[in-house]
């Protein structure tokens, strides 16, 4: 079944306010995974890309034993860019730019989309 563009919005945003809030329950900043998840969450959500922040926010939860440990070597050798302060700043920003779908409301299809592929869309695009 499909979701609307706003309902399906709207859960994203629900779901990067609580990923948020779970690293301010934990008293720390996110790791470099969690990061990353976040950041590139963040720009599929701007973009309108609501299926590619999707995917990027399940990997956000995954737990560390299951993430890629190739990815995880590779992120580890780059510095942070972003703190939760700034996530959270851009998340507003995103929200006050754009407080509706840019989709008339209009049931819209869910394609299913890789993490692996996500990141190489919207690093190609970035």
């Amino acid at each position: 079944m499909q979701q609307s563009a706003r309902q399906h919005q709207a859960r994203l945003h629900k779901r990067f306010t609580a990923a948020l809030d779970l690293l301010d329950r934990q008293n720390r900043e996110p790791d470099r995974w969690e990061e990353e998840c976040l950041s590139y969450a963040l720009g599929a959500m701007a973009c309108g890309l609501y299926s590619a922040a999707e995917v990027e926010l399940s990997a956000f939860s995954r737990p560390v034993a299951e993430r890629l440990a190739e990815e995880v070597a590779l992120l580890e050798e780059k510095p942070s860019r972003f703190t939760k302060e700034m996530l959270r700043h851009g998340f507003d920003y995103v929200v006050q730019r754009n407080p509706e779908s840019s989709v008339t409301g209009k049931d819209m299809p869910m394609p299913p989309a890789g993490h692996l592929a996500v990141r190489t869309f919207l690093g190609a695009s970035l």
